[in-house]
């Protein structure tokens, strides 16, 4: 959920943005002239299509970074996993050097015997 408070966030502020435009378009409506109400719609246009350009900028650095943040994970993955590989590697090898010791000490034995 944590990743996708940005979207609640985003629905919030639209949503406060539209109320107050609203009520200032209902208060310039009932107690101002044309002329204010033109500008207080002509103002209502130019915060939305700001509010608009700013939403697209956030939700391109919001998938930006998510993007980033995979691409550091399979990195990681990829590491580990090249780390699991040479460490699985040096275990056979310990394998095969404990089999020729248990090799060379049974030869041993057999010679002092």
């Amino acid at each position: 959920m944590r990743q996708d408070r940005w979207k609640l966030y985003l629905k919030a502020l639209w949503g406060a943005v539209i109320a107050l435009l609203v009520i200032s378009c209902l208060i310039a409506g009932l107690f101002g002239d044309s002329n204010s109400l033109n500008a207080v719609l002509a103002g209502s246009v130019y915060v939305i299509i700001n509010l608009g350009v700013l939403t697209l900028l956030f939700i391109i650095v919001v998938r930006l970074k998510e993007w980033i943040e995979d691409q550091i994970a399979s990195a990681a993955g990829q590491k580990s996993g090249a780390a699991g590989g040479e460490l699985q590697m040096l275990r056979q090898s310990m394998e095969r050097i404990e089999a020729k010791v248990d090799r060379i000490e049974k030869v041993l034995d057999g010679i002092s015997e």
